[in-house]
């Protein structure tokens, strides 16, 4: 606790979540947080079943009763996904910005959370994650896009 990547771990929590909120559409909003809150329960899961699997460990807790990874999981990454969503409506758009930050994430991101300690791989390539950044976003995107459809044939 109070160490640099304490610190870094609560930025990577608060502060994607504060310029989320002043970025947000708000005439949007029950969609976006509906697909931010979706994102970053399947982002949660694949976390924990790597973790589980001894893929990647996370060396530094924000608190001993908050996971690891929750930092990843409920900050930076829904809340980036959720500004892709929203700024990027139309498939092919999405599937380029996500494709976009997929790459950002797999080559930048990741390699300087392992450099600075935040992240440590054990039996994963950083490559591995790049389908996934790109299937948990179509994935979400094309259930919420059902839902949407169903909710609006009913009314």
């Amino acid at each position: 606790m109070f160490t640099l990547q304490w610190w870094l771990l609560i930025a990577l929590i608060l502060i994607p979540w504060v310029v989320w909120w002043r970025l947000v559409d708000k005439n949007r909003f029950k969609d976006i947080i509906l697909f931010g809150v979706s994102m970053s329960f399947l982002i949660s899961i694949l976390d924990h079943i790597g973790y589980e699997l001894n893929l990647w460990i996370y060396p530094h807790k924000l608190f001993q009763f908050i996971p690891e990874s929750s930092a990843f999981d409920l900050g930076i990454l829904p809340v980036l996904h959720m500004l892709l969503f929203q700024y990027f409506t139309r498939w092919r758009s999405f599937l380029f910005a996500n494709t976009l930050m997929a790459l950002v994430f797999v080559f930048l991101c990741e390699p300087i959370s392992v450099w600075i300690g935040l992240y440590k791989i054990l039996h994963w390539k950083y490559i591995y994650s790049f389908p996934l950044y790109i299937l948990k976003a179509v994935m979400i995107k094309g259930i919420f896009e059902i839902v949407k459809r169903k909710q609006n044939s009913l009314i």
